[in-house]
C-alpha cells in the first residue's frame, strides 16, 4: 500500500481530490494532507520511496519548489512526486528538477488523470517490493539465484500476488504473462525451465524444510502451481500485516 501526501493550499480541492482517488484506487493510504510548505516540513523526513506526494508549486510561506529542493537532499528517500500547478512564473523554476519527478500537470485538469498517473505508480512499486519479498522468501530453500529459471520463478510469484487470477490457468496466462514481460519468450519454453529449477530445489532442500513448508509428505507432490501458490498465499499474509501496519500509522499521524 502506498502512503499518500496532498500538499495543496485548496482546501476544498485537496478533499475532493483525495476522495476522487481512494474510491478508485484501494491501495492509497491517505497519511496527511497540509495547505502550505511549511505545516508538511516536520513530515518530510519520514516519507518513503514508495510514498506518493501531489504537490502544487504556488504554496504560501514554504512553495513547492522549495519542498524539492528539500526532499532531493535524500534521493533514496524521494517519494513519487506528481506536481500540479497553474502558476506559469514557478513551472519556469520547475525545469531544474524534472528528474526528480514522476509527472507534471498543468491546472486545470481532469481528476481521472491523476488517478491514471497513482495507478501506474502503485503497480510499479508493488512490482518492486513484492519482487523484494519474494526473493527474499527463496531464500529458504536452495536455488541457484543466477539461473534464468529463478528468475521465472520470481517473476511467476510477484505477477501472482498482484492476479491471483493467474494461477487458475497457468499455461494460458501465467506463462503467457511472463512471456510477455520477457521479450515474448516461447511460454513452452518458460514452463519447462520454472519445472527444472523447482526439480533441482527439491533435490538440494532439505525434506524438512520443503515438506513442513509445502505441507506434503512427498516432497515429489511439489508442482509448479502449488509451489508458487503456497510461495503468494504465505507472502499475502505478511503483506496484508503491512497493510495493516501502515493504516495504523496514518491513523495516528
Amino acid at each position: 500500500m502506498n502512503r499518500l501526501v496532498i500538499l495543496e493550499d485548496n482546501l476544498e480541492f485537496s478533499r475532493s481530490l483525495l476522495n476522487f482517488i481512494v474510491e478508485r484506487n484501494k491501495k492509497v493510504q491517505l497519511w496527511s494532507l497540509a495547505i502550505d510548505g511549511e505545516e508538511l516540513m516536520e513530515k518530510l523526513n519520514s516519507l518513503r520511496r514508495d510514498d506518493i506526494l501531489l504537490l502544487d508549486l504556488g504554496l504560501p510561506k514554504v512553495n513547492g519548489i522549495e519542498v524539492i529542493e528539500y526532499l532531493i537532499k535524500n534521493p533514496e528517500r524521494l517519494p513519487y512526486i506528481i506536481v500540479m500547478s497553474g502558476n506559469l512564473e514557478l513551472w519556469e523554476k520547475l525545469r531544474d528538477y524534472t528528474q526528480y519527478l514522476y509527472a507534471t500537470i498543468e491546472k486545470p485538469f481532469a481528476l481521472k488523470r491523476i488517478v491514471e498517473m497513482i495507478d501506474e505508480i502503485t503497480y510499479l512499486s508493488d512490482q518492486r517490493h513484492y519482487e523484494g519479498l519474494v526473493k527474499q522468501e527463496l531464500r529458504k530453500f536452495e536455488m541457484n539465484v543466477t539461473t534464468i529459471g529463478y528468475d521465472y520463478i520470481v517473476d511467476a510469484v510477484t505477477l501472482s500476488l498482484q492476479d491471483e487470477v493467474l494461477l487458475k490457468d497457468m499455461k494460458n496466462k501465467l506463462y503467457k504473462s511472463i512471456s510477455i514481460k520477457n521479450n515474448n519468450i516461447n511460454p513452452t519454453n518458460i514452463k519447462w525451465t520454472i519445472e527444472k529449477s523447482i526439480k533441482s530445489m527439491i533435490r538440494y532442500t532439505s525434506s524438512k524444510i520443503t515438506k513442513s513448508y509445502f505441507r506434503v509428505e512427498s516432497r515429489e507432490k511439489i508442482t509448479p502451481k502449488l509451489f508458487i501458490s503456497t510461495i503468494v498465499d504465505n507472502l499475502k499474509e505478511e503483506i496484508e500485516k503491512e497493510v495493516d501496519t501502515i493504516k495504523e500509522e496514518a491513523y495516528f499521524s
